[in-house]
């Protein structure tokens, strides 16, 4: 035993055995929180989904608000669930670690009349696999929750102005659907104006004296019955007004209208936004002003290098056409403001820097997602922002596309946009998707969903 006591007396190299020993279980402990984190992550994005799922099945003009107008009892309504999983599968996120649409989600959805109150009451449910935790024998997560929403009966007024900031840039000139595109590229595959032949936008061009050119590829669209996208978001702009007129105090909701102009400028600064309507509480007026909005036009092909889209002056501008800070709603006196902002999401302008983003063509213009940063700062003044998103469409055949988005920025355009808007106030539309149906449940989130149709869970 002697032979053994100086090994047993020292020391030297415990600390090293222990750090070994200790590492495994500090190893797994930042690996449940990866996949802690990872299945948080996961919730927040299903949580908005049915969120937006549970206030869309029952938003105005919708087919379950036109079915429970025509009810005369209580009872379920069958085609609201039907429209609020529709809505839940297109705002469900895929740009997590491993795509939900892979993974076995279970949704059940229940949409009844009771006692004059509508509910609407989304449930939904996935196993999330684990990365780490799979060495403990845990191999999933379940991902779970439950959104509710309600319409009807009594509701506290909630005083809210609405600053609409609508894309009209030439990109909004592309089909509505994908029929659309395709019509209009074979319609104008004989195109006079030779830069448009088999054009997948609507070029809107006027000759500088004001007259329109009715060679241009937007007056074919229309020879051709062919909807463009900026004609689906005024249709559904205007039918927001119909929601606004719900209102359950006078003056409740006042609206503003603005663009990113009515026709290109070649002259320094170049961007500007134009106001369509003063905010008013005249939801007729509204109405009407934005049913005169058009696509933005140009005088030419590569008109100001065709660099016609600066976020930057669009949402500084409308900043300081809000002249006050953001309020709570719970007084006129006291308004919520919100910036209502429906965009593709393309920047394209002409600048020093291009973060982000492509320089394409001339030395100076720019293609980039939008920065978040210029939302922060009507965010910081208490500003909502609310984000509709029309899905920028890929053109396989546009070299601008194959070359400049697709490969370096593509994927940040929907994901920079949801970091500009106010945390829930984010929706996507797709071509298929019920753009006046997605609108009308962005609006009631940002109005805090107080007059009548509401979010209770």
């Amino acid at each position: 035993m002697r032979v053994f006591r100086p090994f047993l007396k020292d020391r030297r190299g415990n600390f090293g055995v222990m750090t070994a020993i200790l590492m495994v279980p500090l190893l797994g402990a930042a690996g449940i929180a990866v996949d802690y984190s990872n299945e948080s992550e996961m919730h927040t994005e299903l949580m908005e989904a049915a969120d937006a799922a549970a206030l869309g099945a029952i938003a105005p003009d919708t087919a379950g608000y036109k079915a429970v107008q025509a009810m005369t009892g209580d009872g379920e309504i069958t085609v609201a669930e039907a429209d609020a999983r529709d809505m839940f599968m297109a705002q469900r996120s895929s740009g997590l670690s491993q795509s939900l649409s892979d993974l076995p989600l279970n949704i059940t959805i229940k949409v009844a009349k009771a006692s004059g109150v509508v509910t609407s009451t989304v449930n939904f449910s996935v196993d999330a696999p684990t990365t780490f935790m799979k060495v403990l024998g845990v191999d999933t997560m379940t991902v779970a929750g439950t959104a509710t929403a309600t319409s009807g009966g009594m509701s506290s007024a909630s005083y809210t102005d609405f600053y609409l900031l609508l894309d009209n840039t030439p990109s909004m000139g592309i089909g509505a659907t994908q029929a659309d595109i395709d019509a209009l590229v074979k319609a104008t595959a004989n195109s006079p104006d030779a830069a448009g032949r088999n054009c997948a936008f609507a070029c809107h061009m006027v000759w500088g004296s004001g007259v329109e050119n009715t060679d241009s590829d937007y007056i074919i669209a229309r020879a051709n019955d062919i909807t463009l996208r900026i004609d689906v978001v005024t249709d559904a702009v205007k039918g927001l007004m119909d929601d606004a007129a719900e209102e359950t105090q006078p003056n409740q909701y006042r609206f503003a209208a603005y663009t990113f102009g009515a026709a290109a400028s070649e002259t320094a600064p170049y961007y500007s936004i134009s106001r369509i309507a003063s905010l008013t509480g005249d939801l007729s007026t509204m109405r009407n002003a934005i049913g005169q909005i058009s696509l933005m036009t140009t005088q030419h092909h590569q008109f100001n290098e065709d660099a016609l889209t600066s976020f930057d002056t669009a949402l500084t501008s409308i900043g300081k056409e809000i002249k006050t800070d953001g309020g709570t709603g719970a007084s006129t006196g006291d308004r919520q403001e919100v910036v209502f902002f429906v965009t593709d999401g393309m920047g394209d302008s002409r600048r020093d820097s291009c973060t982000g983003g492509s320089w394409w063509s001339n030395p100076d213009r720019c293609l980039q997602p939008i920065d978040p940063k210029l939302c922060s700062a009507l965010k910081d003044r208490g500003i909502k922002v609310a984000v509709l998103y029309t899905t920028y469409l890929p053109i396989p055949t546009d070299p601008i596309w194959n070359q400049a988005i697709n490969p370096v920025f593509a994927k940040n355009i929907g994901p920079n946009l949801k970091a500009c808007a106010t945390e829930g106030l984010f929706f996507e539309v797709k071509p298929t998707d019920d753009m006046a149906a997605s609108m009308s449940a962005l609006f009631s989130k940002a109005a805090s969903a107080t007059s009548g149709l509401r979010l209770t869970n």
